[in-house]
């Protein structure tokens, strides 16, 4: 075998031995938690780190060989403490994340582990699933009970190299137990609001503010429907509440109908072609390459053309422009 043979099967090995695990799962206690059971169950390859220092000794480069990473429910867990390692190591892990990402705020473990009850389970399935189903590294953060004594708006301190979070809890008593869906995504096909609700308390945190633009934006996932004060929204479908499951990557109710509405966040709205090559918008209905003006998104930089998306879709708007400068072309006068 000649020497170059050699190197493509050395290459070959190590692209096997990065990609060994589909999941990452830090040292909390020494515990498994039910994420790591539903993820294996799902067929999900996973590596736990037998302990914090294996964490902290990881490259930027080792947490991007993962499709995601899972910091699971600590079984309602209200010590902060418990995650200082994810903040004391943000700068290194959070570049890695470049995949879906979604952030909840309750504890589905807890409830799984304890009630057996079949909305945490599904809200742990779908939520795996979002995060691993794309390329880039995704990130499941559950914020367990950590924030639910929170009275006023507090900062989720581990997250800040991706963006602005804030959560309050001490949000009713007894607790938000009406949830309400209102974003999704094909390969989330489980959670549904009638399991969602009622579990004794159903939501511990909810989301006041967060990254919504560009295409690194959050969607509302779930709601706790009718809670007032910070953070309250409206989303399409009329209903009022505020966030306790935010995601990047899902597709809010009304996106994909054609129609730019800036009142949801919407950048652009290309209907079925959101999320294909060719189009410009995502399937969360943003500009992937930013927003050029309102309606309309900034163009790939290999091309001379805007895609807008107030109500035709992009790839119509890109061919008419093709058109106007053949025409501008064939009747320009021509030198004597």
């Amino acid at each position: 075998m000649r020497a170059t043979g050699y190197l493509f099967v050395a290459l070959a090995g190590l692209a096997c031995v990065a990609w060994a695990e589909d999941l990452l799962f830090p040292y909390m206690h020494g515990l498994k938690y039910s994420e790591y059971d539903i993820a294996i169950k799902q067929g999900h390859t996973a590596h736990v780190c037998k302990d914090e220092a294996e964490w902290t000794s990881m490259t930027t480069a080792d947490f991007a060989k993962y499709k995601a990473i899972v910091i699971p429910d600590c079984l309602c867990n209200s010590s902060l403490a418990t995650v200082d390692f994810l903040d004391a190591s943000k700068s290194v892990w959070s570049p890695a994340v470049t995949g879906n990402m979604i952030i909840i705020g309750t504890d589905p473990s807890f409830h799984a582990k304890w009630y057996n009850l079949t909305g945490a389970i599904a809200m742990m399935q779908d939520a795996i699933n979002l995060v691993a189903s794309k390329n880039g590294t995704g990130m499941y953060f559950s914020l367990s009970c950590y924030y639910q004594a929170a009275s006023t708006p507090v900062a989720i301190s581990a997250l800040s190299e991706i963006g602005e979070f804030m959560v309050r809890g001490n949000l009713s008593h007894p607790c938000l137990n009406d949830a309400h869906l209102v974003a999704g995504s094909s390969v989330m096909t489980s959670l549904k609001d009638s399991i969602a609700s009622n579990w004794n308390c159903s939501v511990h945190e909810a989301f006041t503010s967060y990254p919504r633009s560009g295409p690194s934006g959050f969607e509302a996932l779930a709601i706790a429907v009718n809670a007032s004060g910070p953070g309250q929204q409206e989303f399409a479908d009329g209903s009022r509440g505020i966030p306790y499951i935010i995601a990047r990557g899902a597709t809010p109710l009304g996106c994909g109908n054609n129609i730019t509405e800036p009142a949801y966040k919407e950048e652009c709205d290309d209907g079925d072609a959101n999320g294909t090559p060719e189009s410009l918008c995502s399937s969360s209905c943003r500009c992937v390459n930013g927003v050029l003006e309102p309606g309309v998104c900034r163009p790939n930089p290999t091309s001379t053309s805007s895609r807008s998306t107030q109500s035709t879709p992009s790839r119509y708007i890109e061919a008419t422009d093709r058109l106007r400068r053949l025409l501008i072309l064939v009747t320009a006068p021509r030198a004597a």
